[in-house]
């Protein structure tokens, strides 16, 4: 490989300060806007000449680490206690945001700039305390922040962290997305998949509602309450959810074919729901699709346009 070639980096996250993930996960930060840099995306490898290279170093591997898979003993647990009171004392009803999930926007009475989303439910105290606490558990940064857990009355109610859309109104726009941006949908589901894994875990299910994207461009993938205990053996393409991500793929691109049916697709962006169905999950990590990655703001276009064009009929010149 090329000495002096530029390693590529995978989209930087945000991470905020509830707890530093433990067990050995990529050394997760806990400063509020430290943007960590330590799952790095692959670099795509050209084969070099050898008379090219000094004899006393041969040619490097990348350092890509492969963590250990965390049994359930390992697995750090935190503790979000419950608050008695009627959050609307504290919150500000919106509008409902996700009619079919009961989730609201609601903005802090006394911060006026702090919003959130809050999920209504209705379930037995025992039910909704081992819901958190699976949340708490599994607290990661592919997956949105729980903030609190208000208990009033027959009722429970959940403060997310705020999201700005989700992929079904990402597919159901006109905004025609470039490899890049697709590249940088699959990445984080994919690193989100991946900690599951290694938590002897897998996503219950995967779908365009699940996936959920951050005003600052992030991916979180909604659900991980009710991520199932999975045997490794049983680990394949479709149990990890990897074969819903590829139809997620193939859903993208036909979209963009829709609005142009010329798109210039790279044969890695065509083959890559393929390789999702068919690659093992760590070597998916090293695929050279992602190698052009340069960091979460890559999103943040799409998520700005999506949001303010939803409801109008608006259309986008091709894109070169």
């Amino acid at each position: 490989m090329d000495a002096n070639r530029p390693k590529a980096s995978r989209p930087e996250t945000m991470f905020f300060p509830t707890k530093a993930d433990s067990g050995g996960n990529d050394s997760v930060s806990i400063t509020p806007v430290e943007r960590t840099k330590d799952v790095a995306a692959p670099t795509t490898h050209t084969k070099s000449n050898p008379t090219t290279l000094p004899k006393t170093k041969p040619p490097t591997k990348p350092l890509v680490k492969f963590r250990k898979r965390k049994r359930n003993s390992e697995i750090s647990t935190s503790s979000l206690q419950t608050l008695s009171e009627d959050p609307w004392s504290v919150y500000i009803k919106g509008i409902e945001i996700f009619p079919r999930k009961g989730i609201f926007l609601a903005q802090n009475r006394e911060d006026k700039m702090e919003l959130v989303h809050i999920q209504q439910l209705k379930a037995e105290p025992a039910s909704i305390q081992s819901l958190v606490k699976t949340v708490n558990d599994l607290s990661y940064r592919s997956f949105p922040r729980l903030l609190c857990h208000y208990q009033h009355e027959d009722h429970s109610f959940l403060v997310w962290e705020p999201v700005e859309c989700s992929l079904s109104q990402v597919l159901g726009s006109k905004y025609v997305l470039s490899e890049t941006e697709i590249a940088s949908i699959v990445w984080p589901i994919l690193i989100g998949i991946r900690y599951l894994r290694d938590c002897d875990r897998a996503l219950a299910t995967l779908t365009n509602d699940e996936v959920l994207f951050t005003g600052s461009g992030g991916v979180r993938i909604a659900g991980v309450e009710r991520s199932c205990r999975i045997d490794p053996e049983d680990m394949n393409a479709a149990t990890l959810k990897l074969t819903a991500l590829s139809e997620i793929v193939k859903r993208l691109i036909k979209k963009n074919e829709k609005f142009d049916p010329d798109f210039p697709w790279s044969a890695e962006a065509r083959n890559l729901p393929q390789r999702l169905d068919t690659v093992e999950l760590d070597e998916l990590m090293l695929d050279g699709f992602f190698a052009s990655l340069k960091g979460e703001a890559e999103l943040k276009l799409m998520v700005n346009i999506v949001n303010k064009t939803s409801h109008y009929d608006i259309n986008f010149p091709a894109r070169s």
